[in-house]
């Protein structure tokens, strides 16, 4: 398997037509950028490196997977193109949500992955929000983490028979999920506009760029081998090896594992063509009045609400709201991504002041047509995991330590995902655009369900 040479990032058509600013841009005019500690400190692959394990890809996943390799004692040696968390990692709302999209509740994913293996994949993930902050309180990661809760309240009064169900599903597999009321998600929102909420206290929010930073200086410590600057060019097999071709250097591996998610550039097309890229803009306000936090998130919990175009927000430790999401036309979309959701917060939340915006960023996240993580097999011993979604910290960083005991010698019994051949959507270079397709109309649907009650 020979792949065509990588150079270098490659714009989405989305973003082809948004004229959006090069992502090395955009990740330092981030909030995240802006407070995080300093990332540690790496060389970039030059000359010829033999590794038993090599990954591919810098996030969440990546680092979750060395670690957990090589906290065992494994050899591994990781690979990223710029630094890390540069991708979705660092750029997200740092929300670690223990939970899946609206509409996948563990019902959903049984009937996906059947009985085994759906559950196998939902109590990994409901122990994500754990897991996260427990790595983060074992080695000692500064990245501002809150386990306060993560809350979904739902938008119209109509969804509380779905709420209901959500949380019966979820206590079943032995969550400790809580079913706020209408008067309680309103007190603990601060909007009126909610009809009550799902409330699962083992999440929060935290700096995602510190996180995955903070990850990478601990799988360096266990003995991880990091090379950052190291963008992956060509992966090819040659004989019982992959060598993967950098442009400083070569890496020859007896097994791969991609983690790239929305960023591959090329590297492996038919793994890549199974993603919607979808970017997000994101937004944090001029430091705010303390005394708002007494109306507003008063327990300092993050909320993502149930709307298909979802409004999410949460503080900062130095008083700012961030919010953020998509935006369906790209014509002028660097100035829209500031105002557009900052509009929506105050609408939802009409005892804010007029909210100025001191950082505005985008990022680009990868979507499945189903929503689910998956693990595709490129070749011999290579594969490519996908795992973001829109609920990437808790997902990926669980997937991490699943596929480290795989990868240790496991077998594929314990894995939460099938290993599957990629299955590519049919015109990959258009697949961008799909949810500015989307976004239009589901805000029909939320305007409409708004109206319904």
């Amino acid at each position: 398997m020979v792949q065509p040479a990588h150079t270098g990032y490659r714009p989405t058509l989305w973003e082809r037509l948004a004229d959006a600013p090069h992502p090395s841009v955009s990740f330092q005019s981030s909030f995240w950028h802006a407070s995080a500690p300093p990332a540690p400190v790496t060389e970039r692959l030059e000359g010829e490196v033999r590794t038993p394990l090599a990954v591919i890809g810098g996030g969440y996943l990546g680092f979750s997977t060395a670690l957990h390799l090589a906290e065992a004692g494994h050899e591994v040696t990781l690979l990223e193109a710029d630094e890390a968390g540069f991708g979705a990692s660092g750029r997200n709302t740092g929300f670690a949500v223990p939970n899946l999209l609206t509409g996948l509740d563990p019902r959903v994913v049984r009937e996906h992955f059947g009985e085994e293996r759906g559950n196998l994949l939902c109590r990994m993930l409901g122990e994500g929000g754990e897991l996260v902050f427990e790595l983060i309180r074992r080695h000692g990661i500064d990245c501002q983490a809150r386990q306060t809760g993560w809350m979904q309240p739902i938008h119209t009064a109509k969804k509380a028979a779905w709420l209901d169900d959500r949380i019966e599903q979820w206590k079943a597999l032995g969550r400790p999920v809580q079913r706020l009321s209408r008067d309680e998600a309103v007190y603990e929102t601060g909007s009126n506009q909610y009809h009550g909420a799902f409330l699962d206290p083992t999440g929060g929010h935290l700096n995602p760029l510190a996180y995955v930073r903070g990850l990478a200086a601990a799988a360096i410590r266990h003995g991880a081998k990091v090379f950052s600057g190291s963008r992956a060019t060509r992966l090819e097999r040659i004989g019982d090896v992959w060598r993967i071709e950098t442009e400083h250097g070569v890496l020859i591996a007896d097994r791969v594992l991609l983690t790239t998610n929305a960023t591959g550039g090329g590297l492996a097309p038919e793994a890549e063509g199974t993603q919607f890229p979808i970017t997000l803009f994101q937004v944090a306000t001029e430091p705010l009045d303390p005394e708002l936090r007494k109306s507003v998130l008063p327990n300092d919990r993050c909320s993502a609400d149930t709307r298909k175009d979802l409004i999410a927000y949460r503080w900062t430790w130095d008083n700012r709201l961030v919010t953020g999401g998509l935006l369906a036309n790209p014509l002028g979309s660097a100035e829209r991504g500031r105002t557009h959701h900052i509009g929506r917060l105050q609408k939802l939340l009409p005892q804010l002041p007029e909210l100025r915006v001191d950082y505005a960023w985008q990022g680009r996240l990868a979507a499945a047509r189903d929503f689910m993580p998956r693990l595709m097999e490129l070749g011999p011993n290579a594969w490519s995991a996908v795992a973001c979604n829109g609920r990437g910290m808790t997902m990926t960083t669980a997937l991490g330590r699943a596929l480290s005991f795989w990868l240790s010698g496991g077998s594929n019994e314990g894995l939460p995902v099938p290993v599957t051949r990629p299955d590519p959507v049919l015109v990959p270079s258009l697949a961008s655009l799909a949810f500015s397709l989307w976004l239009p109309l589901s805000r029909w649907h939320d305007a409409r369900d708004l109206k319904e009650g």
